[in-house]
């Protein structure tokens, strides 16, 4: 076994990718994870003989609380998720360097340096109060005489830990709350964009096109990922507004506003330009439905902004096959995560405004 040529622990130490090394920031919302990075080195009889493998190495090791050596009370350690940004409560922070590389020349000789990662994480499951906690290392391994060899970077120990303070999770509210707001603005009044009636409609004015970005309202916080699993995305709208219906037998002749969410929304790309196709749909004589027109708008869209257009059209047909408009009108309800995986629930669009409006944030 690996373990044979091992006699025992030389160095164990342990840092984060903070500014300050022996300090981790952590929001309690069950998706923020801080990274701990861990080195290993061991004494071994003959360096020239494998020592364990990494996964070995990360299977002796435990986290455990630097004060008592026991469990962690306040964290989790899991697999590395979506939500790993260093959260620095106050910047700027403190500056503590890595730990230093260790001696490896010294007698005895030592195996190859062991580095990896780890995450922690918190939630009110587990940490109601949002308590901190210090985290320190735990190893165990038996050796080639089958004794079990313990090392740890306690209080009680050689030490070396990180303090990871526990954060509530944040919580945004709308403009005029007091809480970091979510605002929702006209990024482009007169966007560019080319229509394509099909030869269907006999009328196609539109009266007005708005491109409009959704985006927490603070420097330091931004949208890193969305959730829309029950609104629908272009060329379909979210909404629709008639404002007047001038329909007889099968001549059709609306006035109506519809809003959309482009489906090549991307928060996380910087300096963004895409065309998005928007339709207005009508059904045909099977009962199925497809564009009477649509408009292909040119858009840009910045990091940490969800992007949504909303027009005010007039639209008529009279055309052999092609049956009323599609009728169809809701809201969009978005579930937006921060770069901390910080999340809030958005509506917009609700009510018979034109223009889209910003209708809750919890």
């Amino acid at each position: 076994m690996s373990w044979d040529n091992v006699t025992s622990v030389y160095s164990a130490k342990m840092w984060t990718d903070n500014p300050d090394t022996t300090q981790a920031h952590l929001f309690a919302n069950g998706n923020h994870q801080a990274k701990l990075t861990v080195r290993l080195i061991f004494n071994v009889v003959d360096a020239n003989q494998p020592g364990p493998t990494q996964d070995e190495c990360k299977a002796a090791l435990s986290l455990v609380d630097y004060q008592t050596g026991a469990d962690l009370s306040f964290l989790k350690v899991g697999d590395k998720g979506e939500y790993t940004c260093v959260y620095q409560e106050n910047m700027p922070a403190a500056i503590t360097p890595l730990p230093e590389a260790d001696n490896q020349m010294a007698t005895p000789p030592h195996s190859g340096s062991y580095e990896f990662d780890l995450y922690v994480s918190s939630d009110s499951t587990i940490n109601a109060n949002y308590a901190a906690e210090n985290v320190a290392l735990f190893i165990s391994f038996i050796d080639a005489s089958g004794t079990e060899i313990t090392y740890n970077t306690t209080a009680n120990g050689k030490p070396s830990y990180v303090a990871v303070t526990v954060h509530p999770p944040k919580k945004y509210a709308m403009p005029g709350s007091g809480l970091v707001p979510f605002i929702l603005y006209e990024q482009d009044s007169k966007p560019h964009y080319v229509k394509d009636d099909y030869g269907v409609v006999s009328k196609d004015s539109i009266d007005n096109m708005v491109v409009y970005g959704l985006r927490i309202d603070d420097p330091y916080f931004i949208i890193t990922h969305y959730e829309a699993s029950n609104t629908a995305s272009s060329p379909t709208a979210f909404r629709q507004i008639i404002i007047s219906n001038n329909s007889e037998g099968s001549q059709y002749s609306y006035h109506l506003v519809q809003g959309y969410l482009p489906l090549q929304n991307n928060v996380k790309e910087k300096n963004y330009s895409y065309t998005t196709l928007l339709g207005i749909e009508g059904y045909t004589s099977s009962g199925a439905t497809a564009d009477l027109t649509s408009y292909n708008v040119d858009i840009y869209q910045m990091s940490g902004v969800i992007i949504f257009v909303n027009i005010e059209a007039e639209i008529a047909w009279d055309f052999y096959g092609a049956g009323d408009l599609v009728k169809s009108s809701a809201s969009a309800k978005l579930v937006v995560f921060d770069q901390f995986g910080n999340q809030a629930n958005v509506e917009v669009g609700a009510g018979k405004d034109s223009p889209l409006t910003l209708s809750s944030v919890t």
